[in-house]
């Protein structure tokens, strides 16, 4: 299979050296006696070859003309490479730019799970250019996007359906339904992939449904293969809509069941209209507290929602969804009430315990060997470009080995491979474009007779494209990169010129919990002039804002969030404040001297172990009732498996307000065994929280007050 895929690539590259050589169109005849690979073929192999390699090479961006002069039906189909389809346009990059998108790749590398196109992308975009790193950024920004379901399967998995959703090829795979609890096997045309809370999914027409479905990744087991060996398998999907499923509130993505009323304390209020104003309609009250309505489609992801929130939000209607909260806290608050391990409701107690292999546990993956490859096509493009540069205005050029490689991340057998590869292109046509071999530690150059024609680099292929537009989507204007804020607002407005509005891919980011814009920019900016920063900042543990004045000194991105990393100068220690819980954020008097302890390093790439959490980790043993059971322990790691299904699970936790405030939003479900003295807290607040409903009125007392609300505001 390796040396079929080799005789393609030579047979494609060749293909492209015999078009851009000719300058003019030229027939399928000619194609058939000069281009290396198509030789020897009879004409009936060799049309089918060569219409499949056009196929790939329009999938990769470079589209032949094809042209049929007059009528005459024995005149065949003329074909061309057109300039313009294949060299990307010159882009005049400030140095500014330039350090912004090296050091975006600087964050992302390993990170991102498409560093390697990436990388290809910047390649290109650069040649030639000096690679300028601001060091500053790169003390000060850490980025964690693969997140902890992420494992080389998923890699693969990328890849795979990368390629198919290029290609509009049905893809067959079995798939475990983790509602269901079942394993099946699964017939999809793949739509588009989607990035969402550190998970990757795809959404596709899955032909046993006969609808449109979303897939995780991660819940995809074995290999994925193709449905056929024709060319497409399915039409484009048309007008298809991808923000249904990347736009909706977790307790929207079911058909709608209902309308509720939530009241929302003024700590909280604001950040409700920030976070999900989208997903309801939010009436501020004078007093800054307010009422948000929303449709929910899956209750109990509602009521997870505001348990979560605490003491600041109560279901005020409807009813049922009232009385089933109220329920869900007296369970909490009942099933905390023991202290002994026998009052668990774990079914008749027979275990299999789960024996510690050494290995990360489901949900705590390693970092995966491979990420999503870039084509190889384009790849050996890259090369082919880059080792022609070297030679300049001359016939000869030199390039260290290890620099080269570097460059576009190869191990010393890819480098040889791909060397040999290009010493291969045409070599049966004549349109030789250069000759390089390794001569002790460099790369000896010799630029062939066409070897100016691919001195340039080539257009972005559509995988490349997306790369750079998504992690210039993704770190958007939340990096320090020196004085220019817009730089990579700047460079993303070039580049999209370039790739022309009719070849820009779409992005298929999830919804990431952004920050207002003026706490970003207060941030960003403190962060860079070492600056002192005051914050107003709700504690959603403990249910309150605060104001405090920090050193901020990094910026990290963890499953969709950012946070900042600083030293708060009231607790006299090291601080994480999420970003869009920070309410207000300014410039305080006077600057800091960095502190040793808080680098970029300690917090990539993998910070979901205990260990993440420094010298205050612990671990809390929790018992998972069998509703809950499997999405946990894809989560975190099985201490015992009960045959009724249930799970006692380990998690880690810094803060035990953080702990409880995580348990009482599973509704009673999961119950915690250890540490002991934290189980009198749960119930504690639980309890806390039922009072609250207990005071507050039902909806129909509610709308009165609501509409003097109203009112008074319109007579002022």
């Amino acid at each position: 299979m390796a040396m079929r895929d080799d005789d393609k690539l030579v047979r494609q590259l060749s293909l492209i050296a015999y078009l851009m050589s000719q300058h003019r169109p030229v027939t399928a005849d000619e194609i058939h006696e000069n281009v290396e690979g198509y030789g020897g073929m009879s004409e009936q192999a060799f049309l089918r070859r060569f219409y499949s390699d056009r196929s790939e090479l329009e999938a990769m961006g470079f589209c032949l003309t094809v042209d049929r002069p007059g009528d005459d039906p024995f005149q065949g189909d003329l074909y061309a490479l057109p300039p313009e389809s294949y060299y990307l346009p010159p882009i005049d990059f400030d140095e500014t730019e330039l350090s912004a998108l090296h050091t975006c790749l600087y964050l992302m590398e390993g990170q991102f799970a498409y560093a390697e196109p990436l990388r290809l992308a910047l390649q290109h975009l650069t040649l030639g250019r000096p690679s300028p790193l601001d060091d500053h950024a790169a003390r000060t920004v850490a980025v964690n996007l693969l997140g902890p379901g992420y494992s080389p399967e998923v890699a693969a998995h990328l890849t795979k359906i990368e390629s198919a959703i290029g290609r509009r090829k049905t893809i067959r795979f079995t798939y475990y339904s983790i509602g269901r609890d079942e394993r099946a096997q699964r017939e999809v045309d793949p739509y588009s992939l989607l990035y969402m809370a550190g998970h990757w999914y795809m959404v596709g027409y899955a032909h046993e449904r006969e609808a449109t479905r979303i897939f995780r990744l991660s819940r995809i087991e074995g290999r994925i293969t193709f449905r056929s060996r024709a060319e497409h398998d399915f039409p484009p999907p048309g007008d298809f809509d991808l923000s249904p499923y990347r736009d909706r509130a977790p307790w929207q993505l079911a058909d709608t069941q209902g309308t509720a009323t939530i009241a929302l304390s003024s700590t909280i209020a604001w950040w409700v209209e920030q976070t999900f104003g989208a997903h309801g309609e939010l009436e501020s009250l004078p007093d800054g507290s307010a009422i948000f309505t929303t449709e929910y489609g899956n209750a109990r992801e509602l009521i997870t929602w505001i348990l979560d929130l605490g003491r600041d939000a109560v279901i005020v209607g409807p009813p049922e969804l009232r009385e089933s909260i109220i329920g869900s806290l007296e369970r909490v608050r009942d099933r905390h009430a023991e202290d002994s391990r026998a009052d668990y409701p774990v079914g008749n107690h027979v275990t299999v315990h789960v024996e510690d292999t050494g290995t990360p546990a489901k949900g705590h993956t390693i970092p995966p060997d491979r990420v999503v490859a870039a084509e190889r096509f384009t790849r050996l493009l890259s090369l082919m470009t880059r080792l022609l540069a070297s030679c300049g205005d001359r016939r000869e050029g030199r390039i260290p080995t290890a620099e080269i490689r570097a460059e576009l991340n190869l191990t010393p057998r890819e480098f040889e491979d791909d060397l040999s590869l290009l010493n291969l292109i045409n070599f049966g046509g004549g349109c030789y474009a250069l000759f390089a071999q390794i001569v002790d530690d460099e790369v000896v150059v010799q630029k062939e007779t066409y070897g100016e024609q691919f001195a340039r680099p080539a257009r972005l292929s559509p995988l490349e494209a997306k790369a750079l537009l998504w992690a210039l989507e993704f770190i958007g204007d939340r990096l320090p990169v020196g004085d220019g804020d817009d730089a990579l607002a700047t460079a993303r407005a070039k580049i999209e010129s370039a790739i022309g509005e009719d070849h820009l891919p779409p992005l298929e980011l999830g919804r990431a919990q952004a920050p207002k814009s003026s706490v970003a920019t207060a941030i960003t900016n403190a962060i860079r002039q070492d600056r002192l920063l005051t914050i107003d900042y709700w504690n959603e543990s403990r249910g309150e804002i605060t104001t405090r004045t920090v050193e901020p000194h990094l910026l990290v991105n963890m499953r969709d969030a950012w946070y900042v990393v600083a030293w708060c100068r009231q607790a006299d220690e090291k601080r994480t404040f999420r970003l869009d819980r920070i309410r207000a954020a300014k410039a305080a008097r006077g600057s800091f001297t960095r502190r040793d302890e808080l680098s970029v390093g300690a917090y990539l790439p993998w910070g979901d172990r205990p260990g993440h959490w420094g010298a205050h980790a612990q671990s809390a043993s929790v018992w998972c009732d069998t509703s809950i059971a499997r999405w946990l322990e894809e989560q975190h790691r099985s201490l015992e498996r009960h045959s009724d299904g249930s799970v006692l699970i380990e998690i880690p936790y810094a803060s035990g307000e953080w702990l409880v405030k995580e348990l009482v939003k599973h509704q009673g479900d999961a119950v915690l065994f250890e540490p002991v003295p934290l189980r009198a807290t749960v119930a504690e607040t639980a309890q806390s929280m039922l009072d609250r409903y207990l005071d507050r009125p039902t909806a129909d007392a509610e709308r009165p007050a609501r509409r003097r609300s109203a009112s008074s505001r319109r007579a002022s």
